[in-house]
């Protein structure tokens, strides 16, 4: 029975990240068949709280209800404030509503929860420069930069601290 239902969570999260690459027409059908998966999960394990995550990313992005998709992030992080993945989720959907400063909170909150999460870091630096603090943009790309093994991305993001510095 607990197989059955991690099969629908993974058919439910295939559909979730197929949607990026789809056209915009097949967007809804997708985010449709993705929530209709996450649901049948839900319906048999009302705690499963990444089903309750990716449910909830699905009716912020592909539904006209987007505080319901909200409502059931927070559910998560309020059950499990260390769900990596809940909080990332509202830390992207902060930047997106124009909410840096809860996303800078949320993004460190993900760091403090998985420090080897380097990525967060660029989201963080994002988040920082969007909210006008480049001198914090620039510190979190050093520190980025500090833990980063990929040469080309580290040499991209040297390139945009020096931007940064001279605009």
């Amino acid at each position: 029975q607990a197989d059955r239902f991690k099969l629908w969570n993974n058919a439910g999260e295939r559909y979730y990240k197929s949607i990026r690459f789809a056209k915009n027409e097949q967007r809804p059908l997708l985010y449709q068949q993705a929530m209709h998966c996450f649901e049948k999960v839900l319906s048999q394990q009302p705690d499963n709280l990444d089903a309750k995550t990716s449910l909830g990313a699905c009716y912020v992005e592909g539904t006209s209800d987007p505080m319901k998709g909200i409502g059931l992030l927070r559910e998560v992080v309020a059950k499990d404030s260390t769900h990596l993945s809940a909080q990332l989720t509202l830390a992207m959907f902060s930047v997106k509503s124009g909410q840096y400063e809860k996303a800078i909170s949320r993004f460190n909150k993900v760091l403090l929860i998985d420090p080897g999460y380097i990525e967060a870091y660029l989201y963080l630096a994002d988040a920082y420069e969007k909210s006008a603090n480049r001198p914090k943009a620039i510190e979190t790309l050093e520190k980025y930069l500090s833990l980063a093994n990929d040469e080309t991305i580290k040499n991209e993001v040297k390139n945009y601290i020096n931007k940064l510095k001279n605009s």
